[in-house]
């Protein structure tokens, strides 16, 4: 028994053929060199196995499958958006942050990759993207890895009460509805100031209102329960947490007017699509009859948006400041 086991060793029986091979060739046998030559070769084997294995993993996987929401938006505001939004207006927004060629770009709640791709057209440098919604963080995996924008994408599941920044990293931020959807503001707002570099800029755009119940039906839909504050009030939290406010702009009416467009398209899209799934049926008659409720809000102008440009200053933040980025939330 002990003959047949060795038999099938596959390092004696190749031990045994270097053997026999060295005796008729005439040379000395290296039992070392011999040895090292087999666990090269069964490593390379092994490497050569596990690679094949991935590639049939990747090959036979099934296709990625968006969920019904994200098929009922996309509808909505075009592929890869789960909110109104136009490639040329998120361009120029990344543009004004006048980033540096080789500078790094901070995007807050980009939901999917379409907002990303239009910022990738006008910064060639890298973008870190921090996604606080559960719901859309694998299908923004999924789009970012189809865009092949390569290494300088990073992608990072955050939540917005309490995620802390890395100081002083970034050479701009963009930051979209991310402050409509947060509870404790002054957190959010001391992280963004601490990670940005000193000068750098942040543009920070969201829904402001004064409290109403009409929200509970305009955002039925949305992600989060909505934290929808005055205008004044973010101003205030900017201030007070040491950001420079260069501009406060009212962009309501294109906002409005870029929603407006995408249920024109509807049922443009609709017949592209060729037929949807019961769930996604479902989904865009949810979303349309939420978005319809806060489109009319906007229209009243019971509910706005604002778009603020502010920039950290080039001298350190007061201590008295950074204490308190840790408050708690809520």
């Amino acid at each position: 028994m002990a003959g047949l086991n060795a038999l099938f060793d596959k390092r004696k029986l190749a031990l045994a053929r270097a053997r026999i091979h060295a005796w008729w060739e005439g040379e000395d046998f290296d039992e070392a060199a011999a040895e090292a030559a087999f666990d090269a070769a069964r490593e390379a084997q092994a490497t050569a196995d596990a690679q094949a294995a991935i590639e049939n993993a990747l090959f036979d996987a099934p296709p990625f499958e968006l969920p019904g929401r994200l098929v009922a938006l996309g509808l909505l505001w075009g592929e890869g958006r789960i909110r109104p939004g136009e490639a040329v207006v998120e361009a120029e927004l990344v543009a004004r942050l006048a980033i540096g060629e080789g500078g790094l770009l901070a995007v807050l709640g980009p939901g999917l990759e379409a907002p990303l791709a239009a910022m990738s057209t006008v910064h060639p440098g890298g973008i870190e993207t921090f996604e606080w919604r559960e719901e859309t963080f694998a299908a923004l995996e999924h789009g970012v890895s189809q865009a092949e924008f390569g290494a300088r994408v990073g992608l990072s599941r955050i939540d917005l009460e309490s995620h802390v920044f890395a100081p002083a990293v970034y050479d701009g931020l963009l930051s979209v509805d991310d402050f409509a959807y947060c509870s404790f503001a002054p957190h959010l707002a001391q992280q963004m100031l601490k990670c940005l570099k000193p000068g750098a800029r942040a543009i920070v755009e969201c829904y402001v209102g004064e409290p109403s119940h009409a929200y509970a039906t305009a955002f039925a839909s949305c992600f989060a329960e909505p934290q929808i504050r005055p205008a004044s009030d973010l101003t205030r939290v900017f201030g007070d947490t040491g950001f420079l406010i260069e501009a406060e702009e009212d962009v309501t009416d294109p906002f409005l007017a870029t929603a407006r467009a995408g249920f024109k398209r509807l049922g443009e899209r609709l017949n592209e699509a060729g037929g949807l799934s019961v769930s996604a049926a479902q989904e865009l008659a949810w979303e349309a009859q939420a978005w319809r409720a806060r489109m009319s809000l906007l229209a009243q102008r019971r509910l706005e948006r604002r778009r603020f440009v502010l920039q950290r200053p080039h001298a350190a933040v007061p201590p008295a400041q950074s204490e308190n980025e840790n408050a708690p939330a809520g």
